[in-house]
């Protein structure tokens, strides 16, 4: 991952054209899947949080949750924490998905939207999340996930960082979790789903 690139996008990340091209409408749809499928979370964490977007968008939806979020780049961090008020919930860190900073268990809802192509050790950063779910926890997954015609693109241009469905159920099934279900995200295309993750 290039942390530094997000380093430099910091500053406008929150006015980048892509908020409303893919991130706003990813949000929508992962908040809506949040509320449906654990709609009592008392404990939520954005892995890769950028400045916190998806957070406070989640401190409307569960007003009473532990909002935390983490992200490699400090920039985007100082950005988090700049954009929060004095009196917020929200607690943003810096740290990698291969490496969390909280106790097992800790979790009911983990986020994690287009960021899984960008962590060094995929396997482990699923590991790290495994570790982090409740019981009845969900991991929501949203990223570029091969299927279909792009699975030959990705296999010719060697696009490793993006996983096809099978590759990553099969990291999944290692540490106990799986696809429950898939939701498409409407204007975004099928390649970026977002992924209800749970306990098998």
């Amino acid at each position: 991952m290039s942390v530094d690139r997000f380093d430099r996008w910091a500053g406008r990340y929150e006015r980048s054209p892509l908020q409303r091209l893919i991130f706003e409408p990813v949000h929508r749809v992962m908040l809506e899947v949040a509320a449906s499928e654990v709609p009592e979370a008392a404990a939520i964490l954005d892995v890769g949080c950028g400045t916190g977007r998806l957070l406070r968008g989640a401190g409307d939806v569960f007003p009473n949750a532990r909002l935390e979020g983490v992200d490699a780049a400090g920039e985007m961090v100082r950005q988090a924490q700049a954009l929060l008020p004095a009196d917020s919930r929200l607690r943003v860190q810096q740290a990698v998905a291969e490496r969390l900073p909280f106790a097992d268990g800790s979790f009911d809802l983990v986020f994690s939207t287009m960021t899984f192509h960008h962590w060094a050790d995929q396997r482990r950063g699923v590991a790290e999340v495994a570790r982090l779910l409740r019981p009845e926890g969900r991991w929501l997954l949203a990223d570029f996930v091969a299927t279909g015609l792009m699975r030959y693109v990705r296999r010719a241009f060697r696009l490793r960082r993006f996983p096809e469905m099978r590759e990553l159920e099969r990291v999944l099934r290692a540490v106990g979790l799986g696809v429950a279900s898939r939701r498409p995200v409407a204007g975004v295309g099928s390649q970026v789903p977002v992924l209800v993750i749970r306990r098998l």
